[in-house]
């Protein structure tokens, strides 16, 4: 799902909230009470006690008449003893007419949006079962970002789609709704008045015309979470792009708005590239055997319905975004709305990408800049989403797509390319995860598998921790060309140190150099030896990393040696008192920081040549002291015993 869509969304959520209609208003209350409370309690396999194997949805609609009826079987494997009752999620507004099991009607019971279904007999594990939910209605207005549309094209012409990410499935139809059970395969037949066309997941294999009615029968054989199931009708009109890869043709195939064919065309030709691009980066297109495809629809955005994204026009970023889901979020798909970032922040980087590979009419610099000030526009918030209740937290452009986005970009600089590309791959293809669902802590697990390092500090920081780092960089140069370095940290909010390697330009008549330096605590500093003098020292010019910064050139030293240099601290390891000697530096001010980069002590005292500090009152630990001068600011470590 994409920005567009996204705001769309919450403006309308916004809205909803303060809404009269009491409709609407109840049902997002009740999709809040719904995951709160049936996805905790009922959400898992294990608690429901069976896993989807199959369902079959036949339904009639009209695109020009909000409403459904039709039947859905469930073929299901019992996955405990002695299983008692099933348990199927379905609004309270559509009408249960019957439920078919073993052949003849059971009774049930419907209420609090769940059906549930007493067997005649317990099951046992491994039990094969199927049911038959017969129901009609019409489905509920203004729940999530829609669920169930009827809308018009072109000013007239009836259109109709569903949306259900995250709640809104059972909003039309019934079905087993959390993001632990992918139904392993579906058969999708719509019946819809004659001069209509529908789009859905999978292949269509077969298509007929009798009484006024068409009959679409749409097979998907890949594993498909609930919210993704999904179609979209009107008078489309139907052509084909088509890609080459290693594992064969894949058919891109387009349903558009008749008004809207030229433009259509354009955009998804130019995403052919775009196919190739990601095929090389992250392994074949993963439902290369069915189909990729589009169908336009009213909403303001995308959304990556597996196999055929429904979208709103056909520009380079929103088609780039949605195709990227279907690896990211379509094959392998967040275990929780906790890591919608999953989903979100791959398929925003995923079209960051294009930009670099030099796809598409931006510039990936541009991109970057874009998604930095996004992230820094508020300063606190974590990817992690802290709310997953809230659809408007689980889709914050700020958090899940743009600090997403930047969190893989900023891995990536941390690991290399050739370790991060590795990593996603063998990510994707994890026998635990493929065509199933991921938390953060396995893709985590493959970045250190392949990168053999611990990322543990990084994603406490960057995933789950809140705010960003903001440096301030003080740098001189003496006659020898050593240009002297210290980079001080704050961070947004009140949070770990922001630990990360920097990158820094060094900039001056005939000097273009590349430093790069690990930065671990506050007021480090670095000496580097250039080939030149510079007029100019850039800080962070390839946007590796999420920050506010400034850069400021100090005066120049009568000596060559710098600041840090001419600080001794002693006793060190200390106990007590320290003794600092500054080699006749005058020091205004001097600070104590944690590794963490807290403020733990500071005095405004001056002083040159030696003075004592009481650091008794410290606990044992590891610290920083820095020295501010006239000159500049020097640091030493030292360890409190």
């Amino acid at each position: 799902m994409t920005k567009y869509l996204l705001l769309l969304g919450l403006l309308s959520l916004s809205f909803l909230a303060q809404a009269q209609d009491k409709e609407h208003y109840q049902l997002l209350q009740n999709e809040q009470r719904w995951a709160k409370n049936v996805m905790g309690i009922r959400g898992d396999t294990e608690a429901r006690g069976f896993d989807v194997i199959h369902q079959d949805l036949n339904i009639e609609v009209d695109p020009a008449v909000k409403a459904i009826a039709g039947h859905v079987t469930t073929s299901f494997k019992v996955t405990k003893d002695n299983l008692t009752e099933l348990v199927i999620d379905l609004v309270d507004q559509l009408t249960v007419d019957s439920i078919i099991y073993q052949g003849n009607n059971v009774a049930f019971t419907h209420q609090d949006g769940i059906i549930t279904i007493p067997f005649p007999t317990t099951l046992q594990l491994g039990t094969l079962e199927k049911i038959q939910i017969t129901y009609h209605g019409i489905p509920p207005s203004g729940g999530g970002f829609g669920s169930f549309i009827k809308s018009t094209h072109n000013d007239t012409v009836p259109v109709m789609w569903t949306l259900s990410e995250p709640y809104g499935a059972y909003e039309w139809w019934p079905c087993k709704q959390d993001l632990i059970d992918k139904i392993d395969s579906i058969d999708f037949t719509i019946t819809v008045p004659e001069g209509n066309k529908v789009g859905s997941n999978g292949l269509l294999v077969e298509e007929s015309t009798q009484n006024g009615q068409s009959t679409y029968h749409w097979k998907h054989k890949y594993p498909i979470p609930t919210y993704l199931v999904a179609f979209a009708t009107t008078n489309y009109v139907e052509y084909t792009d088509t890609i080459v890869s290693d594992s064969g043709i894949i058919n891109m195939l387009n349903y558009v708005y008749p008004e809207d064919i030229v433009t259509a065309k354009v955009g998804t030709k130019n995403l052919v590239q775009v196919m190739e691009l990601f095929n090389d980066l992250f392994g074949v297109y993963p439902f290369w055997k069915e189909k990729y495809g589009h169908a336009q629809f009213g909403w303001g955005g995308g959304m990556e319905h597996t196999t055929m994204t429904f979208a709103v026009n056909y520009n380079h970023g929103l088609l780039s975004h949605e195709l990227g889901h279907q690896w990211f979020g379509d094959d392998v798909t967040c275990g929780s709305w906790e890591d919608i970032w999953l989903n979100e922040g791959f398929a925003t980087y995923t079209e960051g990408l294009t930009y670099e590979h030099g796809l598409g009419g931006n510039t990936f610099d541009n991109w970057l800049a874009g998604k930095i000030n996004t992230v820094v526009s508020q300063p606190g918030g974590s990817v992690k989403v802290d709310d997953t209740t809230s659809v408007g937290r689980i889709f914050s452009w700020r958090l899940s797509y743009s600090k997403g986005a930047m969190l893989l970009h900023m891995l990536r600089w941390t690991v290399g390319d050739d370790n991060f590309y590795q990593a996603i791959r063998n990510y994707l293809n994890d026998p635990a995860i493929s065509y199933g669902f991921s938390r953060t802590s396995q893709l985590k697990a493959h970045l250190e598998s392949t990168s053999g390092m611990d990322l543990t500090e990084f994603f406490d920081s960057w995933y789950s921790g809140e705010g960003y780092p903001i440096y301030d960089v003080e740098w001189s140069q003496g006659a020898d060309n050593v240009v002297h370095i210290t980079i001080d940290q704050e961070q947004s909010v009140t949070a770990n140190y922001f630990k990360m390697k920097i990158h820094l330009q060094a900039i001056g008549n005939g000097i273009d150099e590349e430093i790069i330096v690990q930065n671990d605590f506050n007021g480090q500093t670095y000496d580097i030896q250039l080939n030149g003098p510079i007029t100019e020292l850039q800080f962070d010019p390839k946007k590796w990393i999420v920050s506010k910064h400034a850069v400021t050139k100090i005066p120049v030293s009568t000596t060559s040696i710098s600041i840090s240099q001419q600080l001794q601290l002693a006793p060190n390891p200390v106990n007590d008192i320290l003794s600092l000697s500054t080699n006749d530096l005058e020091v205004e001010s001097i600070e104590i920081f944690d590794l963490t980069g807290k403020l733990i002590l500071r005095s405004s005292i001056s002083f040159a040549g030696h003075q004592n500090v009481d650091v008794i009152g410290l606990k044992a630990g590891k610290y920083v002291l820095v020295a501010h001068t006239k000159l500049g600011k020097g640091s030493i470590p030292f360890v409190k015993l």
